[in-house]
């Protein structure tokens, strides 16, 4: 195992022998011989590194675009058409601008997985130390940290040891968005190799994040009779004060929970999830909820039953503080990567950020400590879900058989949904007084919107469609 040097500085040293003086002693790199599986030939590798093996599979499999834009406007010389085969500014083609586009993409989702990943084994070596070993299954498991093992040549012993891997995939991948900028590369098939290379640093950086969690808190183990747990609408308690938790950090959900547990509040507050924190708060805590994936953002804060919305980082909607504002649910925000607009009220006292989210003096705050999150987000909740009684924003069926009937059938919301949903049908149909139609498109309804972005008349579509299958939504029970 490679671990990071050691430097030794004596200022003044006296012995019966000898006195020195202003030694200082450097070892760049320590080398603990434990790991008896030879290394590959390219450890910890360099975007070129495989590029010869990536070229054998492009030119075997090659890429074919089908451009989804047709100009490319990454600088200050565009708009560049590049229809027809013609080339930008800069000399880039249709062929390399679709690649560099896809390079972009993929170090977006990698720069958000090891951001993760640096967030997460910071906060947990400096709560645990860097010595906590790793141990993320015990006998169930044969190999740990395969990915890491496979690239970077090493086999990591304590959650210290991860810090050396971060360091890697942080410097590759800005060695990776660097390829992108204007007068760089041009060449579609090693934009495209490089496309190779940003997913494999990628899925180092989910492992190494994966994890930092499983040592820390324990879950997801490797349990082959792992117990099955509620989602859906259906499972939760409407009736006491309940915490949504969105995104993917799980680590201010597990303060929440911590807090409630240790205050003696946890059979009196709901705490359910959407997307991946959802997940890892059920491995934690048995009475946690999974209420959906993404797509359901909108219907279940709109639905007015989470009294106070708690969004970390990825997975989580750009207007999730617009609709958490319009049902009146305090926000909290966890994660400098999404910050909201919302004030910083990390130093201020825990009682003063909860009187003023109470008071609606702020639609929410940004808290960037979990304990501190923990703390605000459970007593919020206690206040404000009396006051709020669970105001919602989805509308009756009177109000949408009225609002239906200023429906213009212009098409514009089939149009907009990536679906196709037959939309304008339903709308006539509940002009006419059914929602029938609207109640069958409700499994079919990815939950994003466009359809009442493209409303002329700014008509709640997606509301209609939920509250067409509200009695499906409540009723909604599985098992996971």
């Amino acid at each position: 195992m490679n671990r990071k040097g050691v430097s030794v500085k004596i200022d003044e040293l006296k012995t019966d022998f000898a006195s020195v003086k202003n030694l200082q002693v450097s070892i760049g790199r320590l080398i603990d011989e434990t790991w008896t599986e030879p290394i590959g030939p390219t450890p910890f590798p360099s975007l070129t590194a495989l590029r010869e093996w990536d070229m054998t599979l492009l030119q075997r499999y090659k890429p074919f675009y089908m451009p989804y834009c047709d100009v490319c406007c990454l600088c200050t010389f565009g708009k560049c058409d590049l229809t027809g085969n013609k080339r930008g500014a800069c000399g880039i083609n249709m062929e390399a601008q679709q690649s560099r586009m896809m390079l972009l993409s993929c170090c977006i989702g990698a720069a958000t997985h090891i951001g993760h990943a640096r967030h997460m084994l910071d906060h947990l070596i400096e709560k645990f130390g860097r010595r906590t070993p790793i141990d993320v299954g015990g006998l169930n498991i044969k190999v740990e940290a395969p990915i890491t093992r496979l690239v970077c040549g090493i086999k990591p012993d304590t959650l210290g040891d991860l810090e050396e891997v971060l360091d890697y995939v942080e410097s590759q991948l800005t060695h990776l968005l660097s390829v992108t900028h204007t007068g760089q590369e041009g060449s579609s098939l090693d934009f495209e190799s490089k496309v190779f290379h940003a997913g494999m640093v990628d899925h180092v950086g989910m492992e190494v994040a994966d994890i930092a969690q499983v040592v820390a808190f324990g879950f997801p183990k490797a349990d082959p009779e792992a117990p099955l747990v509620d989602l859906g609408y259906g499972t939760v308690n409407v009736e006491k004060p309940i915490i949504l938790c969105i995104g993917h950090n799980v680590v201010p959900s597990v303060e929440i929970i911590d807090y409630m547990k240790e205050n003696g509040f946890d059979d009196k507050i709901e705490v359910c999830g959407l997307c991946c924190t959802a997940h890892d708060t059920t491995r934690y805590y048995k009475r946690a909820k999974i209420v959906g994936p993404i797509s359901w953002q909108l219907r279940f804060i709109r639905s007015g039953v989470s009294d106070v919305v708690v969004l970390d980082e990825q997975c989580v909607r750009a207007d999730a503080l617009l609709e958490s504002q319009n049902v009146k649910a305090p926000v909290i925000v966890a994660s400098e990567k999404n910050c909201m607009g919302l004030p910083n009220r990390t130093s201020d006292p825990a009682d003063a950020i909860v009187e003023d989210l109470v008071n609606g003096k702020m639609p929410g705050a940004l808290i960037l400590d979990p304990e501190k999150v923990g703390e605000v987000a459970v007593k919020v909740a206690l206040k404000v879900a009396p006051m709020r009684k669970k105001f919602k924003t989805i509308p009756e069926v009177d109000e949408v058989i009225q609002k239906a009937k200023e429906c213009r059938q212009c098409n514009d919301c089939r149009r907009a949904c990536p679906q196709d949903l037959k939309i304008p049908e339903a709308m006539k149909t509940a002009a006419e007084g059914s929602l029938s139609k609207f109640a069958d498109l409700y499994e079919l309804c990815i939950g994003c919107g466009r359809c009442e972005e493209a409303c002329p008349v700014g008509l709640q579509v997606h509301s209609f469609i939920v509250k067409a299958g509200e009695k499906k939504l409540k009723e909604e029970t599985y098992k996971v």
